[in-house]
């Protein structure tokens, strides 16, 4: 070939243009528009014989040359293209009188209506006599038409007479040479059937019907099962070689190709064509070819639905049917796959189904042919809910990232079928342990755990797993890595699949300064309990004293002065009726003063006859004992509202308050007022006596006692007082 002539597009592979130019047939490839892409030998020869060719490389132009005023042949091969049919048998002269035969073939795309190129084929049916000139005519004329591999019959008259046949011819229909010369159509046997399988008869022949009609047939597709029963799928086109003689042809030319290896062939090719389609139809991807200046080739169903585009969008450019700001980066991936020669696997940004954007993972790719621009194969899947939830995951993953940072607590993650634990960063600063120290595994933990409590934490473990708890907590000891012990609360969920558990994710809590702060608490409880008993113990010691003083000093006096009294009168008759009544008095008053006692101590008083009247009685004894101007403020509908354990502690207060101010204060002044603000309770004891040194004297027991009955409700005590001021003293009590 002479490369001047050659295209910038992919060379053919060698072993095709080897054959080409070992062809004696002039065979042109051109393009859509019949521009020339490639020829052989005998077409570049063919060309350059021509002395006023055209300066343009076009086959069109060429034929005109060539075969001046056929434009019947431009016209055919037009035809060839627009019914995608081969045309062939076009026979046509030059001026110098040489004969050649023309066929058109065009090429596809598999699987779609894309024009590749056009073959066209010249052969001269004139060169063999032209290179053999010392041949007698008769042999030059047979080697010619055996040579051929199309049947070739000449035939006359009405019955279809064969007057000559070459080889091919004989092999098909199924006799020798010398049976086949002057045998009739009618003779030679055999079926002959359309291509929708209904039978033909001999005068539906096409070579009947041009002896008959004198119609020249072109391309008539026929089957014939000779008479050895060999089927052949044959071209048939017929021509007139003499003129009419009285309406009937004198003598025909019947040429038919062999066309079963290639009606096999379309056959497989459209079913290949056919599962292409389906399957492309029916994948869940858009796909699609594009050429590489970005015209659509072929497009599925899906891609159509997506882009609301139809068949008329074929051999349409992408820049006018993608939006702009998706086109450019869609055709920079295209050149990047042309440029490097290898797949190409992106993610874009598209549209979907519905309208709305997209990602969607692209695999783009050339595809082997040998077509005059470069195809580019893609397919692309929708992963725009896996994006979604990718970027969740991100989310969650970074939520839980600084979650770790920000909680208290310390991570960990147990992949129970590996046996593989995760602790997270704070762990370490827990523990002292550093990363490479700590083990992934459950053995690492435990051996680090309390031998008092290891056993435990294993079983409790075992147990859960074994009873598919969803659910485990434990406390424990752990060592850390200065040797050091920390209390530490273990919470984990476990996670089950298929009734097996597979996972475990939980949080430690260190408890450690809880503890310490709940010891302390518990030895400040004991403290004060023991406190509380001994001040309970020493206020009944106290109270027994006071009982025991108040028999001794007051009762047993009286006592023993109503006993004088009787002795007297028993030897005294004259003053015997004064003693006795005396005595009976000295009895009377000693009665008095246990009931006072006796009415001192019964706690159920209150119960009884409510709070207001017994710190009545203490008033009056109180004057009785000495003269002291006592006020008293009280709502007698306190009595109602407060719980009988609260009156009875107000009771008990301002009887310890006032034995305290008659025993100690010298006061000739006492305020006592209770009264209700909101939910709160307050006692108020005021007196005008001599006082005291708070920072110096230490609280008695009377004080204490005091003191203890306000903390058993919750309430506060307050005192101020000063040598020489007096004494105020505040019980503040919730009742809320």
């Amino acid at each position: 070939m002479n490369p001047s002539f050659t295209t910038n597009y992919r060379e053919m592979a060698p072993w095709l243009e080897a054959i080409l130019n070992d062809c004696q047939d002039a065979v042109f490839i051109t393009d859509r528009h019949f521009n020339l892409m490639h020829w052989n030998v005998s077409a570049e020869e063919l060309w350059f014989r021509q002395s006023n060719r055209p300066a343009k490389k076009n086959m069109i132009d060429f034929l005109d040359l060539l075969f001046p005023g056929h434009a019947e042949v431009h016209s055919q091969l037009q035809r060839a293209i627009a019914l995608d049919e081969p045309v062939e048998d076009i026979f046509v002269s030059t001026p110098d009188n040489r004969t050649f035969r023309v066929s058109c073939y065009t090429h596809k795309f598999p699987g779609t209506s894309y024009l590749l190129d056009v073959v066209i084929i010249l052969r001269d049916l004139q060169a063999t006599i032209h290179r053999k000139k010392d041949i007698k005519p008769n042999v030059l004329y047979k080697n010619l038409l055996n040579s051929l591999e199309e049947g070739v019959m000449l035939l006359q008259g009405d019955k279809g007479t064969i007057i000559s046949a070459n080889s091919k011819a004989c092999e098909i229909i199924g006799f020798t040479h010398e049976q086949m010369i002057g045998r009739n159509l009618l003779d030679i046997g055999g079926t002959a059937f359309r291509e929708d399988g209904t039978t033909m008869t001999v005068q539906e022949y096409p070579a009947m019907l041009t002896l008959h009609t004198g119609a020249v047939i072109r391309q008539s597709v026929l089957g014939f099962i000779n008479a050895r029963g060999k089927l052949t799928w044959l071209s048939v086109s017929t021509c007139i070689l003499e003129d009419f003689n009285n309406a009937v042809p004198g003598l025909i030319a019947c040429t038919f190709n062999d066309i079963t290896a290639c009606r096999e062939a379309e056959s497989r090719l459209s079913e290949s064509e056919y599962m292409f389609k389906s399957f492309m139809n029916n994948t869940h991807s858009p796909a699609w070819i594009i050429d590489e200046d970005g015209y659509i080739i072929y497009m599925n169903d899906l891609f159509k639905e997506v882009w609301k585009l139809n068949d008329s969008h074929l051999y349409t450019n992408m820049r006018d049917l993608m939006p702009p700001n998706m086109v450019e980066q869609y055709l920079y991936n295209n050149r990047q796959v042309i440029e490097l020669g290898q797949p190409l696997i992106t993610i874009e940004n598209s549209q979907r189904r519905d309208g709305t954007p997209g990602v969607y993972l692209v695999h783009k790719f050339l595809l082997q042919t040998s077509t005059p621009k470069r195809l580019i194969g893609g397919q692309s899947i929708d992963i725009t809910e896996e994006k979604r939830a990718q970027e969740e995951i991100e989310k969650g993953n970074e939520r839980f990232y600084y979650t770790t940072k920000a909680t208290s607590d310390y991570i960990w993650d147990w992949n129970i079928e590996t046996g593989s634990i995760y602790r997270s960063e704070p762990f370490s600063q827990l523990t002292g342990y550093l990363q490479n120290e700590k083990e992934s595994d459950l053995y690492w933990l435990l051996e680090k755990i309390h031998i008092d409590d290891r056993q435990r934490v294993m079983q409790h473990i075992n147990a859960c797993l074994m009873a598919r708890n969803n659910y485990w907590h434990d406390e424990y000891r752990f060592r850390c890595a200065d040797g050091s012990y920390k209390y530490l609360s273990d919470k984990g969920y476990i996670i089950y699949k298929d009734g097996v558990a597979v996972r475990a994710i939980g949080a430690i809590q260190d408890l450690t300064e809880k503890r310490r702060l709940e010891e302390e608490l518990a030895q400040q409880k004991e403290k004060e309990r023991l406190r509380i008993s001994q001040a309970m113990i020493t206020g009944q010691e106290y109270e027994r004293n006071e009982i025991s003083k108040e028999l001794h000093d007051n009762v047993n006096q009286i006592l023993s002065s109503a006993m004088i009294m009787l002795t007297t009168a028993r030897g005294n008759t004259d003053d015997q009726e004064f003693l006795i009544e005396k005595t009976t008095q000295y009895i009377d008053l000693a009665i008095q003063e246990i009931r006072k006692i006796s009415k001192s101590l019964n706690s159920s008083i209150v119960k009884e006859v409510g709070l207001v009247d017994p710190i009545e009685d203490i008033i009056k004894n109180m004057q009785l004992v000495r003269p002291v101007t006592v006020d008293f403020e009280c709502d007698p509908s306190l009595e109602d509202e407060l719980p009988h354990d609260v009156q009875l502690m107000i009771y008990r207060i301002i009887q310890e308050q006032t034995n305290n101010i008659m025993r100690y204060a010298e006061a000739g002044y006492v305020r006592i007022a209770i009264e209700k603000l909101d939910d709160q309770l307050t006692l108020l004891i005021q007196d005008n006596g001599k006082g005291f040194d708070a920072s110096k004297q230490t609280k008695g027991i009377g004080l204490l006692n005091i003191l203890n009955r306000a903390e058993t409700l919750g309430g506060t005590l307050t005192i101020n007082t000063r040598p020489g001021g007096g004494c105020r003293l505040l019980v503040q009590i919730p009742l809320a």
